[in-house]
């Protein structure tokens, strides 16, 4: 019954490998030395770097390449002062909507630091050129903040092309770039703390796994759970990794690959586990009914297009036009991935509301009704945390306490690991399983595709048509 699931799930996971090994050989990813490529755009604000905290002494180098402008058809000469680029703060963006709305060049409004425009790389030509081929600007951060780098073109009906290479970095106490943001530094710490707790949250799990192994209360969505804290563990340590080299050296090529294919593994096995613990695979029945696998199998390609989703807008950047498409197909795709694993709970729940009504073992039944009433609510609050409240906490906090968005949402995973495995540990007197137990002992199997038909001697054949796992 799960075997084609599993397969689904499989070959899914082979498929967004695949994206993410062509994806980082194409580009370098969680790079602050990024390189972008504008190509016949028409757009009249191009975001080129996210939000960046600066401190005092912070350092913008940018390397403008080919920059060509097309012109419609006998159209006069453009004014070149009106195609530059400019740094602005993260809380000014909503007066700078304000300022396009009103027609406004943004180039001319008071609140955005001009670097350069188009004509100032005229300053630079040389006797007998024509255009500039390379242009390269460097601008110390005097005031710290939170800065993004926009390029604007205030000329309409022109379309632009250029390549363009930027660094952004602090500097620390001896003087060496450091490419990580004012409220980034802490964060190879914060991975590294966290890869510890995940590697000793998945050695207790292995070890009660061990010393139960052999016994009635281990089952297979047991070791589930062991693979997902082990590839929880490896995508923070690579986390970690990739933030350390970037701090050192602009880019983490090197770490990225293995991020992804750990973080693919984890995010696919979190959303499986999830379904499976509240359909009660394994532990309270070997087999799938045929709308939970169904579910299953639609959850599945969600993740898939999640994860590539993802891909997309870690490795293509701001600049790309559909970057924010991507974006909100992400946004979309794990909203509904979250509601969708929340309905076999759901409908856990209402089995055993039915049954507690009709059942003779009424109170072991509201019993269990009371644990799968909690690991719902515990499901829902971790998916509104660490969807919701962290991004409004990195929304809303000061620049330099950025990190603490990344901390209280591992702090909230590893919370919701420990406790969904302490719920579900494999002894013989959990609730779950005793439950299971006490069925078997009356011959009760829980499928609601059972035929009940009348013996001879007045008892009970059961004809089931179920695939044992």
């Amino acid at each position: 019954a799960l075997s084609r699931a599993m397969r689904s799930l499989s070959s899914s996971k082979m498929m967004a490998m695949a994206m993410v090994a062509m994806s980082v050989a194409a580009r370098g990813a969680n790079a602050r030395i990024t390189h972008y490529d504008v190509v016949r755009d028409d757009r009249s604000l191009i975001l080129l770097r996210e939000p960046f905290g600066f401190a005092p002494g912070g350092l913008v180098e940018i390397t403008l390449k080919e920059p060509r402008i097309y012109l419609p058809e006998h159209a006069a000469p453009p004014d070149k002062t009106k195609f530059g680029f400019f740094l602005t703060g993260a809380r000014d963006e909503g007066a700078l909507d304000a300022a396009i709305a009103d027609g406004a060049c943004v180039l001319d409004v008071d609140f955005v630091q001009q670097t350069f425009t188009f004509a100032d790389m005229d300053a630079q030509l040389k006797a007998g050129e024509r255009e500039v081929s390379t242009y390269e600007f460097t601008q110390d951060i005097t005031n710290g903040g939170d800065y993004m780098l926009f390029f604007a073109n205030c000329e309409p009906h022109t379309v632009v092309s250029f390549g363009i290479t930027t660094t952004f970095a602090n500097k620390d106490s001896s003087g060496r770039l450091d490419y990580l943001g004012r409220g980034e530094k802490s964060l190879p710490s914060v991975y590294y703390l966290f890869f510890l707790l995940d590697v000793c949250a998945a050695a207790a799990w292995a070890y009660t796994l061990g010393k139960a192994q052999g016994r009635r209360g281990v089952r297979k969505i047991h070791w589930l759970m062991l693979a997902l804290v082990t590839f929880k563990s490896l995508s923070v340590l690579t986390q970690a990794g990739r933030y350390h080299l970037t701090r050192i050296s602009g880019s983490s090529a090197g770490w990225t690959a293995a991020f992804y294919v750990f973080t693919v593994c984890r995010s696919m096995l979190l959303f499986v586990v999830i379904a499976l613990v509240g359909m009660g695979w394994s532990f309270l029945k070997p087999f799938l009914h045929q709308r939970e696998k169904n579910l299953l199998m639609a959850v599945i390609p969600l993740q898939v297009l999640a994860n590539i989703a993802t891909l997309v807008i870690d490795e293509e950047g701001p600049a790309d036009e559909g970057f924010f498409a991507w974006q909100s197909m992400f946004i979309m795709i794990d909203i509904m991935c979250c509601c969708a694993v929340l309905v076999p709970i759901v409908w856990s729940i209402k089995h055993l509301r039915d049954s507690s009504d009709a059942s003779e073992k009424q109170a072991r039944n509201l019993h269990k009704l009371e644990l799968f009433r909690h690991f719902y609510v515990m499901t829902v609050a971790y998916i509104y945390f660490t969807r919701i409240v962290v991004y409004l906490l990195k929304s809303t906090v000061e620049y330099e306490l950025r990190w603490t968005a990344a901390f209280f949402s591992e702090l909230a995973t590893l919370a919701y690991y420990v406790a969904t495995g302490y719920l579900f540990r494999p002894e013989e007197e959990n609730m779950y399983f005793q439950l299971k137990k006490d069925e078997d002992e009356d011959g009760v199997e829980m499928s609601d595709r059972a035929m009940w038909l009348p013996s001879g001697a007045g008892g009970l054949i059961a004809e089931t048509n179920t695939t044992n796992v």
